[in-house]
């Protein structure tokens, strides 16, 4: 049965996580007008049936241990489409779900990024990639260009510019074309010809 949804903050995730449930229980992620993530019971998470198993293996009733990687994935998809666009609010639902996962689960991370980007929705690609950087992980050249990419169809230009500046262009022996391409693109179709001509010059020095 569909346990009753309770709002409560990020800070109590790891308090909700070690909770042993005696019955079937079910979990979704709402958030507050305050911004405050709120963590429920999730219908992807199981529990032990009875006292006795939960005695022997206290490690089953955690929230997340009978729960594919695939179902995860997909409740985090679900979560994020039904979310608002406030920073605070798809923050707090990312920290609920990665601590279910003893590791970052970066590999998963990627599977919902693309999965975003099949539904355009770059806004929120946007919101998800730098969650992950602000933790330090997927600090690769694949992610700064899915973020490039996503501001660019989010017609942000100038953040575009901004991360081009800090992450990437400082040294271009590492940036792939195709990457390059879009920067090119987005100061052309932006009207930004002085960066244009700064692009076109460090790539001629190459």
């Amino acid at each position: 049965m569909i346990g009753h949804i309770r709002r409560i903050g990020v800070g109590r995730v790891q308090t909700l996580l070690n909770f042993s449930f005696k019955a079937t229980i079910e979990a979704q992620i709402l958030i507050s007008n305050t911004h405050s993530a709120a963590i429920a019971a999730s219908p992807l998470l199981q529990s032990v049936h009875d006292d006795g198993n939960s005695r022997q293996n206290p490690g089953r009733n955690q929230i997340g241990y009978n729960v594919s990687k695939r179902d995860k994935i997909k409740f985090l998809i679900t979560t994020l489409l039904d979310l608002n666009d406030s920073k605070d609010s798809v923050y707090g639902a990312l920290d609920a779900w990665v601590a279910w996962e003893q590791n970052f689960p970066i590999a998963s991370i990627k599977q919902v990024l693309i999965a975003l980007e099949k539904e355009q929705q770059w806004h929120r690609i946007v919101q998800v990639i730098k969650w992950m950087l602000s933790k330090g992980q997927g600090t690769t050249m694949g992610t700064y260009a899915q973020l490039i990419q996503a501001l660019d169809m989010d017609h942000r230009a100038n953040e575009a510019h901004e991360f081009w500046l800090k992450k990437i262009g400082r040294d271009l022996h590492s940036v792939p074309w195709k990457l390059c391409n879009r920067m090119i693109s987005i100061y052309y179709r932006n009207n930004m010809l002085e960066n244009l001509i700064k692009l076109f010059k460090g790539l001629e020095a190459f």
